[in-house]
């Protein structure tokens, strides 16, 4: 392994322990790529304003070279395509690819992408496949994208589940690409997919680390920790993740020299790259061996040594107290350590929650409010658009005015039944709070009446009196149906030649006809005879009873 630190290229075991070092004539090293034929590596070094790109030669003892000075950007992420000599890597300033070729004295680097909407971070080479795969860092859209190297077919491989990836390398035994994504907060992943984005894996899920650079080899995951300057190692077989090796300085850029690459079969070119390579691979650094007797042990953050183990100030924890619980907690706020120890989060103005994850303005203003913080108490207020009003712009100002225009005493309400504006002379006297989100009834329909219907003590009430109104009419009707038995009416005839059993003496000009069954003494002629008035729904039978009786009249005897 190949790490750098401020000042020097560290030369690591795979256990982590120290074979030696390559120069230490750097200010402050970042970035880490190694070229396989040439047996060089290619390092950005960046003093106090610009960066740096140098190669630094194995071969020679004291080899350096500067390829391109004075960059005014951020080299985060450098690869080398040893078949063609061409150096790649980001700038994250500018957000562009950019690219030399190394075999050309003149050094003129060139633009390869460059981007509108992405912060490259990390890239690596598929050296025999010939890709580049790079990390996207921004934070609106993170991404995990590849092109060919003469930037055609590019592509987005994965674009979910992503915050902040970091380092990006390839494992050539597996065929799988692996990168390191920050999470929000205390989180951070190590991930994988094959070289199309797909079969996505979480191989390792941590807290309180930053990770930088990763690399594979044919064993395990190595990753750089900028955090808590610790070099991390996962096993590809038990996935259990080991610190191996803890730095002074701030460890950035690591590469895995991947010997065994020339064996794979879609890797003739590289093969034949280094066949027809002339010159010297004997690589030349200063050779150092660790110590190997027991480590001292040193407690950070104010920690205390006792029987051998740290003894950690409240808000700190680990082996050596090196892990603040505040570390990257409140998300936008300030951390401190409560008398309990747990980290709590003073928030910054506009910010509430557990951590201050969440802002007051989401979602707190409608119709197309716009939300700030210009309140002296730091709650937001909304500037609403034309026509609205409200804490939250919620209220419509306008609507009933136009309502009214052309109506002097009329209402205006929502399907669901509910007053939105009442009209009077014209002038809007009644208002619905939130009315603006309601549908309306179209000017068409007349809710006024046919929406009664929809009361159910309304239609309770109507069935009542149907049903009363039905009752009656039939009633009416059966009782105009009765078909009544005539009286049949005996009329006594008294003239001059007759002279009936009940005759009662009379003038001689004088004649009686009285009905036997109405008159209340059928000696008296003269008691006043009378039929009581008939119905009217009965008088249609007059006709028949007449005729009856004029039937019995002509067979009758007379008296």
């Amino acid at each position: 392994l190949a790490v750098v630190t401020n000042e020097e290229i560290e030369l690591l075991l795979s256990n982590g322990s120290l074979i030696g070092s390559a120069f230490k004539q750097f200010s402050k090293l970042k970035a880490l790529t190694f070229d396989n034929v040439r047996h060089q590596f290619v390092v950005s070094d960046m003093d106090q304003q610009n960066d740096t790109i140098f190669t630094v030669q194995l071969t020679k003892e004291t080899e350096i070279t500067p390829i391109i000075e004075d960059l005014p950007d951020d080299v985060q992420g450098l690869a080398i395509d040893p078949i063609t000599d061409i150096l790649y890597w980001t700038d994250s300033i500018n957000r562009t690819i950019n690219y030399v070729h190394l075999n050309d004295s003149t050094y003129q680097s060139k633009i390869l992408f460059a981007f509108a909407d992405q912060k490259p971070q990390d890239l690596t080479i598929d050296i025999c496949r010939r890709f580049i795969y790079w990390s996207n860092s921004d934070i609106n859209r993170p991404t995990i994208e590849r092109a060919k190297l003469d930037g055609s077919q590019h592509e987005v491989l994965v674009d979910s589940s992503l915050h902040r990836p970091a380092g990006i390398s390839i494992d050539y035994q597996t065929q799988r690409l692996f990168w390191a994504d920050i999470k929000e907060g205390i989180y951070y992943t190590i991930e994988s997919s094959n070289f199309e984005g797909k079969e996505r894996d979480v191989v390792h899920t941590g807290t309180h680390s930053i990770p930088f650079g990763i690399a594979v080899d044919s064993e395990a995951i190595y990753w750089t920790d900028i955090n808590n300057n610790k070099l991390w190692k996962i096993s590809k077989s038990d996935k259990n993740s080991v610190p191996i090796r803890h730095f002074k300085e701030r460890p950035m850029g690591i590469v895995t020299k991947n010997v065994q690459i020339t064996n794979l079969p879609d890797c003739e070119k590289l093969s034949e790259a280094m066949a027809t390579y002339n010159k010297t691979t004997h690589e030349v650094f200063v050779h150092e061996s660790d110590y190997q007797g027991p480590e001292e042990v040193t407690c950070l953050n104010g920690g205390h040594l006792v029987d051998n183990n740290c003894r950690c100030r409240r808000g700190y924890t680990g082996k050596f107290c090196e892990l603040s619980l505040c570390y990257n907690y409140c998300v936008h706020g300030e951390c401190y350590t409560s008398s309990l120890g747990f980290p709590q989060c003073h928030c910054l103005r506009g910010f509430v929650g557990k951590r201050c994850e969440r802002d007051m303005c989401d979602g707190l203003c409608l119709n197309g409010g716009v939300c700030s913080r210009l309140n002296a108490k730091g709650f937001p207020i909304c500037n609403c658009q034309e026509g609205f009003t409200g804490n939250r712009c919620e209220n419509s100002i306008d609507i009933c005015d136009v309502f009214c225009q052309s109506r002097l005493n009329d209402v205006l309400i929502s399907e669901e039944r509910e007053l939105i504006c009442r009209c009077v002379d014209g002038v809007p006297d009644t208002t619905k709070s939130n009315f603006s989100s309601l549908p309306l009834l179209s000017n068409e329909e007349h809710p006024f009446f046919f929406d009664h219907f929809q009361d159910t003590a309304f239609l309770v009430m109507m069935c009542i009196l149907l049903v009363m109104f039905i009752v009656i009419v039939a009633l009416a009707a059966y009782t105009c149906s009765l078909r009544r038995r005539p009286r049949i009416k005996k009329r006594i005839i008294v003239n001059k030649n007759i002279t009936p059993l009940t005759y009662r003496p009379q003038p001689a000009t004088e004649q009686c006809e009285i009905t036997i069954e109405n008159c209340c003494n059928m000696n008296i002629c003269e008691t006043p005879c009378f039929e009581p008035p008939q119905l009217p729904c009965l008088q249609n039978k007059n006709d028949d009873k007449k005729k009856l009786l004029s039937n019995m009249e002509n067979g009758e005897e007379l008296y």
